[in-house]
C-alpha cells in the first residue's frame, strides 16, 4: 500500500512538472512573438519560427527593440523618451506589416516589401543610439548620434502619418479632428 501511494505521488509530481514546462513553454514563445515586451502582439503564432518576408521583419522588429531595452546606458544618459518611441515606431510598423500580411496573395508581396525601409531606418536609428551610448565619452558624438536617430524617428512618424491619411482617404473616414477641417480656428 504504501509502495502504491508513493508510486502514484510520483507519477502526480512528473504530470505537474511536465504541466508546468509546458505552461512556461508556451508563455516564452507567446513572449518570443512579441515586439514590445509585456505588449501582445496581434501577429499569428506562426510568425515565431516562420520564414516568410514579414515573419522575418516582425522578428527584425522585435531584436531591435529589445536591443535598446536591453542597453542599461540609454537610461543612464537619458535617452529613455528615444526608446518609448523607438517602441512605438516598431508597434506602428508591426501593425502596418500585420495588415500587409493579410492582403490577397496577388497584392501582398508589394505591400510587405514596402515596409522593409521602414524597418532598416528603426534598426538604424537603434544602432546610432547603442553606439552613441559605447562612445559617450565624447559628448559631441553622443548628441550628434543622438540627433541622427531622432532625425529617423521624426522620418518614421511622418511616413506613418501619410500612409494613415491616404488609407483614411482610400477608405472613405473622414477626420473627426475639428482642427483638420477647414474654417475651423482654435483659440
Amino acid at each position: 500500500m504504501l509502495v502504491s501511494l508513493l508510486l502514484l505521488a510520483a507519477v502526480g509530481a512528473i504530470v505537474a512538472l511536465g504541466v508546468a514546462l509546458t505552461v512556461r513553454s508556451k508563455k516564452d514563445f507567446d513572449d518570443a512573438n512579441e515586439v514590445v515586451p509585456g505588449v501582445k502582439s496581434p501577429a499569428p503564432a506562426s510568425w515565431a519560427g516562420a520564414h516568410s518576408a514579414e515573419a522575418k521583419m516582425h522578428r527584425r522588429l522585435g531584436a531591435a527593440v529589445r536591443s535598446a531595452r536591453n542597453n542599461p546606458r540609454l537610461v543612464e544618459l537619458g535617452l529613455s523618451e528615444r526608446t518609448r518611441q523607438i517602441e512605438s515606431e516598431a508597434l506602428a510598423i508591426d501593425e502596418r506589416l500585420i495588415a500587409a500580411a493579410g492582403l490577397p496573395m496577388s497584392h501582398r508581396a508589394d505591400a510587405v516589401n514596402a515596409l522593409e525601409p521602414h524597418v532598416v531606418e528603426l534598426e538604424d536609428a537603434v544602432s546610432a543610439l547603442i553606439t552613441s551610448t559605447t562612445i559617450s565619452q565624447s559628448r559631441t558624438l553622443l548628441e550628434q548620434a543622438v540627433s541622427e536617430a531622432d532625425i529617423k524617428l521624426q522620418a518614421l512618424a511622418q511616413a506613418r502619418a501619410e500612409v494613415e491619411q491616404l488609407d483614411q482617404q482610400a477608405t472613405g473616414e473622414i477626420s473627426t479632428d475639428r482642427d483638420d477641417e477647414p474654417g475651423t480656428a482654435t483659440r
